[in-house]
C-alpha cells in the first residue's frame, strides 16, 4: 500500500496529482452499551475481620497525642484570657482617658473664656478711671486743692532706675505645672 502512495518530504498528504488513493483501515465499532442499573455494593466484611488490634507502638502515640494537646491547652486558654483580660483594660483606659482629655478640654475652654472676660473687664475699669473726674471729687467732695511751688518736695536720686518684672517666669512655671498637675490627676484617678 505504501508503493501505491507518492509522499512528499516532510508532509503527510498524498500526491493530490496521483491515481492512487491510500487506503485507510478504520477499527471496528464497538456496539452501544444501553445505560443499566447501577449494582448493588458489596456487602461489608464481617465485624471480627474489621477488628485491628492496637499494638503498644499504638498506645504510646495516641497518648503523647494526648498529652500535647493537654499541654496546648493548659498555655493556651490562659493567655487567650490574659489577652482577653488586657484587651478590656486597655478599652477602659481609653475610655478614661478620652473622658478626662474631654474635661480638660472644656476646662481648658473655660480658662480661655475666663483669661477674655478679665481683660475685658480691665478695658472697661481703665475706662472707667478718669483722672479728671478723680481731681473734679478731690475738689468738690474732699476739699482739697492743688499744691503750690513751695509746698512741693523734690526728690533727686543718684542711682538709675531699675524695673524688675517678676510675672514672666511665673507664666513659665504655670504651664508646667497645669500640666503636671493633669498628669497628677490622671495618675489619681487611674489608683
Amino acid at each position: 500500500m505504501a508503493d501505491q502512495v507518492d509522499l512528499i518530504f516532510g508532509s503527510l498528504a498524498y500526491d493530490p496529482f496521483g491515481t492512487a488513493v491510500p487506503e485507510f483501515e478504520f477499527p471496528p465499532e464497538e456496539p452501544v452499551r444501553q445505560p443499566q442499573a447501577p449494582e448493588a455494593p458489596a456487602p461489608r466484611p464481617e465485624t471480627r475481620e474489621r477488628v485491628r488490634i492496637a499494638t503498644s507502638e499504638d498506645t504510646a502515640a495516641r497518648a503523647a497525642a494526648r498529652v500535647r494537646t493537654g499541654i496546648f491547652a493548659a498555655v493556651a486558654i490562659p493567655l487567650a484570657a490574659a489577652c482577653l483580660v488586657s484587651l478590656v483594660l486597655l478599652l477602659q483606659a481609653h475610655t478614661r482617658l478620652t473622658a478626662v482629655s474631654s474635661e480638660a478640654a472644656k476646662l481648658e475652654g473655660r480658662i480661655y473664656a475666663l483669661q477674655a472676660e478679665r481683660a475685658r473687664l480691665e478695658i472697661q475699669s481703665e475706662s472707667v478711671f478718669n483722672m479728671e473726674e478723680v481731681e473734679q471729687t478731690a475738689r468738690t467732695a474732699i476739699g482739697m486743692i492743688e499744691a503750690d511751688t513751695d509746698q512741693a518736695v523734690f526728690l533727686r536720686s543718684t542711682t538709675e532706675d531699675v524695673a524688675v518684672i517678676l510675672s514672666a517666669e511665673g507664666k513659665k512655671n504655670t504651664l508646667l505645672r497645669r500640666v503636671g498637675e493633669l498628669l497628677r490627676r490622671i495618675e489619681a484617678y487611674f489608683r
